[in-house]
């Protein structure tokens, strides 16, 4: 057995977790990540929506010193993967008061695939979720000993800080928990005081919300909620600041009070009390409920997300197949809290569990109101998200279950094969072998190879022009190389020549002509408009005072309003792509791309595309924005700057720049409903934000 304290058995323990994350990663000859792990991975150099800033600021240290993303991905994993163990181990010994051998809590930590995700993937969840253990042990200790008021406002506010700076879920679910345990320390008869010393600076946390690096994120989270077809999440997404911040304090002023009333009413204990004693004469009955009841909660998130369930897996006996690991985790999580009931105990880690299986149940509940997703983000997995939590407090009681067991002399021997059967399966489960998964995020040596040399274009098997059946996790890693890379997907004819090829991955560049946006005459522009407002077009006219059709073609609007932009961006013969939220270049992405107001039309902020390419030898100039008022700033740009100062512009083929109202006022060509005060008018700013010279990257 590895006692708590001997260098060697911390050795071997250490040898261990490495060779689990050698199979996790290397074991089917490639190397395994996941989506949220390639993605993060993919803002190394264009940036991206992020739920933390550590995360990204780590990976991009590291890459700054090894110039290589995925070794430096793989560096930062197998280091967190090293260490996650003995920290958790750490935590319990502290919060849980675990005084066993470290052998069974390292044995329950194999078994949960779960705590092998979130501990093998590079995402801001690991660092929050250490960062928010930390603070969760300091703020106990603040409750239990009479600590200097300075040293302990310091100390939570730079924990609160780093947290909200770590991971915003892991803030949400940990500020829940500080409550939490902030009540139970009240009702013990802490003073108040140490209560709000301990939440209060949570503001700080709560403040970057508000920040620029975050705008993204909370875009996100805001369209979420106004998709949601619950009525009070609708309004807190059209409401969200005043919201957070008055969901900020209620929940602050809220716990004396829940503490006060349950003083006052010892019903509330006696209950319990029953309750307690009921399980513990019972306790087979209790846990096989309770058994019962966690399939009823996978089965509903299975429900929930089956359509991304039932393609990740070759056979749906797999899905069953795969979760062993974590059924038996779950049982031994029942049991061991039902064994411990009969403990007298100080510490809340019983409390804590409960607590997070009632947060648990809450965002299943939340799930069912959620819209399926946003681009590439599931909103519908809330529960699984929250039960990456719930296992790192169920680990002390599955590990006391587990040394139980094996010292059980009548049950060890079909015990022990249960339980390597079980963490065999979880390895298996994280690596996801292809015997058994159809599981496109995974990177070759052929990919490394190829994507570290070549520039914008497109990844396909030579012989048969078909994409890699990992083309999404291609095309982060072609992000994280400063590319944008596509799979080829058959759609455009002829293919240009490929530039390079690694045994039978090919890569073609894009095969779009960027020519100068002075070197065309306007005057004699055809206007494609597609269903742009006729009033709009006769501005146009009169603003480049165009007198007739023929070439150059000018296009306006976007994909969703005009069929020839549609077609250009399918065929890919414009250099930069413009969808709702999201702007797209060879090198560079940009994401929240409008803010619009609660009406349909209401926008005071838009970014928008001024580009000019040949095609079939006609010069067609592209101006488009996911707004009607992002293509006329785009077109007074053109106008009034670009075609003004064409010593200066020469050279430039795009121009990606950002309106923004300022003087309240909006030109009658774009109004979208009376009374509209947001919108382009002469008075606004407009400003740039990159270009592009004439000349494939």
């Amino acid at each position: 057995m590895i006692s708590k304290n001997s260098p060697m058995g911390k050795t071997l323990a250490a040898g261990v977790f490495l060779v689990v994350w050698f199979v996790i990663r290397f074991s089917s000859g490639r190397i395994t990540t996941t989506f949220d792990e390639a993605y993060y991975l993919s803002t190394l150099r264009i940036g991206g929506v992020y739920s933390g800033m550590i995360t990204p600021c780590v990976l991009r240290a590291v890459n700054a010193i090894i110039s290589n993303p995925v070794i430096s991905l793989l560096l930062v994993s197998l280091g967190l993967f090293i260490v996650y163990p003995f920290l958790l181990l750490r935590f319990h010994k502290s919060f849980s008061g675990y005084s066993s051998m470290s052998f069974p809590f390292f044995l329950a930590l194999l078994l949960s695939s779960h705590l092998l995700w979130s501990s093998n993937e590079v995402r801001p969840q690991q660092i929050g979720t250490l960062v928010g253990l930390a603070l969760l042990l300091f703020i106990l200790r603040v409750h239990e000993e009479d600590l200097p008021r300075f040293k302990v406002l310091l100390g939570v506010s730079v924990l609160w800080v780093l947290l909200g700076l770590a991971h915003i879920l892991s803030f949400a679910v940990f500020l829940a928990l500080v409550w939490f345990v902030g009540v139970l320390e009240l009702i013990r008869g802490r003073p108040l005081k140490v209560y709000f010393l301990s939440l209060v600076p949570s503001f700080f946390a709560l403040f970057l919300l508000f920040m620029p690096g975050y705008e993204t994120m909370v875009f996100s989270i805001k369209w979420m909620l106004k998709h949601s077809t619950n009525t009070l999440f609708h309004f807190l997404g059209w409401n969200f600041y005043s919201s957070l911040l008055l969901g900020w304090l209620f929940l602050l002023v809220s716990g004396p009070i829940v503490a006060s009333l349950w003083r006052r009413t010892p019903t509330f204990s006696l209950i319990l009390e029953r309750i307690r004693g009921e399980v513990v004469k019972r306790p087979g009955l209790y846990t096989l409920l309770g058994t019962l009841a966690m399939l009823a909660l996978m089965i509903l998130q299975f429900y929930l997300g089956r359509n991304v369930y039932e393609l990740v897996y070759r056979s749906p006996n797999f899905i069953a197949i795969m979760q062993a690991g974590n059924f038996l985790f779950g049982i031994l999580t029942i049991a061991g809290f039902i064994g411990s009931l009969n403990e007298k105990r100080s510490d809340f880690s019983r409390e804590v569990l409960v607590f997070m299986v009632v947060l648990m149940v809450f965002a299943l509940l939340v799930s069912t109101v959620m819209p399926a997703s946003f681009g590439s983000f599931g909103f519908r997995n809330w529960m699984i998200r929250m039960y990456q939590y719930f296992v790192v407090f169920s680990l002390p009681f599955v590990a006391r279950e587990i040394e139980a067991l094996l010292g059980n002399l009548q049950w060890r021997r079909a015990f022990v094969f249960i339980l390597v059967f079980g963490i065999t399966v979880s390895v298996l489960n994280v690596s996801r072998p292809p015997i058994a998964y159809n599981y496109p995020y995974y990177w070759t040596g052929r990919d490394l190879e190829l994507l570290s040399q070549v520039g914008p274009g497109f990844v396909y098997k030579g012989d048969t022009l078909t994409p890699p059946e990992n083309s999404l996790a291609l095309s982060f890693l072609g992000w994280a190389y400063g590319n944008r890379i596509e799979p080829y997907s058959g759609n455009l004819e002829p293919l240009p020549e490929p530039d390079l090829c690694v045994s039978d991955l090919c890569h073609s560049p894009y095969p779009y002509r960027e020519i100068s946006l002075t070197s065309v005459n306007l005057s004699r522009a055809t206007i494609v408009t597609g269903n742009i407002p006729p009033d709009l077009v006769s501005w146009i006219r009169s603003l480049f005072h165009i007198r007739g059709e023929g070439d150059p073609v000018l296009a306006l609007g976007n994909s969703t309003l005009n069929p020839l932009i549609s077609k250009l961006e399918s065929q890919y013969f414009l250099p930069v792509v413009v969808n709702y939220s999201v702007i797209t270049g060879p090198h560079f992405r940009y994401y929240f791309a409008i803010r619009e107001g609660r009406i349909k039309g209401d926008v005071d902020r838009s970014m928008f595309v001024v580009q000019a390419v040949l095609v079939n030898d006609t010069p067609v100039i592209v101006i488009s924005s996911p707004s009607l008022d992002g293509v006329a700033a785009g077109l007074w740009l053109l106008k009034n700057e670009i075609l003004r100062n064409r010593t200066k512009w020469g050279n430039v083929s795009f121009v990606v720049g950002e309106w923004d109202e300022m003087d309240g006022r909006v030109l009658p060509i774009v109004r979208a409903y009376p009374g509209d005060k947001n919108g382009f008018s002469y008075g606004d700013r407009v400003k740039i934000l990159r270009i592009g010279t004439v000349g494939k990257p």
